[in-house]
């Protein structure tokens, strides 16, 4: 995963009339478009920031951010997309607050609108995709993204999160392939939701690995083949070659990647769909990606 170098952007960053430029040199923003109201080609005035029909019987003024997450919003348009660029270069929101001088709650708002539109872009990009297949393996494994740990034989706070990720299998050897997976909360673990989510996110016939949780006991009753690794004696089955590591590194970069206050039922949905997005987009620069969608 990489970014815009910063000193590309900081002139942009700077001055809201700037940072509509840079929007329509790099064609995230149109020049031109035809009035909705009387289909007059219209050019964006800069100055005004917004297309003004020069038709004389019309006149109608429209704002070149509507229809993005940036139209109706009260920064300027430069600051949004600041703090937009250190959201996605992971910045902390008390350092982007003190950065650009504005408030943690401000920026905690926007990260929240970003998020939600990855979810949404997430759900939309996903839609009737499932994962596996023939000569296919899914790792699936389940754990518990803890907000804290209580005094010892007390609750652990947090959301369980059941995950997949896909392997191939190329003659007679098994490799990471562009780690398709699925990442979801689950609010109950008992084997009716595994296998509902199972059913809806991995092809029949695929081969799974999983540990020996009861759980997932009667995959092979739903038209999949089903292997186990002993947790209690091997990481990796010696016989077999069986093991979910993949899965069980995903959950350590996951927790990683979400402070503790935010490991809870209410917002975990939205950082397991900006986790999946930044894999899926590791390749390419997400600055540009996220403004292209």
């Amino acid at each position: 995963m990489f970014i815009e170098p910063y000193k590309s952007l900081k002139k942009m960053f700077d001055d809201e009339k700037e940072a509509l430029l840079y929007l329509i040199n790099n064609d995230y923003v149109n020049k031109y478009i035809n009035c909705d109201k009387c289909d007059h080609k219209t050019k964006l005035n800069l100055n005004k920031k917004l297309y003004v029909c020069k038709y004389y019987k019309c006149r109608k003024a429209l704002s070149p951010l509507k229809g993005t997450i940036f139209n109706n919003l009260t920064l300027p348009l430069n600051i949004q997309l600041h703090i937009l660029y250190l959201f996605l270069g992971k910045a902390p929101s008390s350092f982007i607050a003190s950065s650009l001088q504005i408030s943690k709650n401000t920026v905690s708002s926007y990260n929240k609108i970003f998020r939600k539109y990855i979810k949404n872009k997430q759900l939309l990009g996903n839609k009737n995709i499932k994962i596996g297949g023939r000569n296919k393996i899914v790792e699936i494994d389940e754990s518990k993204i803890a907000k804290r740990k209580y005094n010892k034989g007390h609750k652990v706070e947090g959301a369980w999160v059941i995950g997949g990720i896909e392997r191939s299998i190329l003659k007679n050897k098994i490799k990471n392939e562009n780690k398709k997976m699925f990442l979801l909360p689950i609010a109950e673990r008992n084997i009716d939701n595994i296998d509902l989510i199972i059913k809806r996110y991995v092809k029949k016939g695929t081969t799974i690995y999983t540990d020996l949780w009861k759980g997932y006991n009667n995959l092979k009753n739903i038209g999949y083949k089903h292997m186990t690794v002993n947790h209690s004696k091997n990481f990796k089955d010696p016989v077999t070659g069986v093991h979910t590591n993949t899965i069980e590194g995903t959950w350590n970069g996951l927790k990683q990647s979400i402070i503790p206050r935010n490991r809870n039922k209410k917002d975990i949905a939205l950082y397991l769909k900006e986790y999946q997005w930044r894999k899926k987009n590791r390749e390419y620069d997400i600055w540009r990606k996220f403004l292209k969608d």
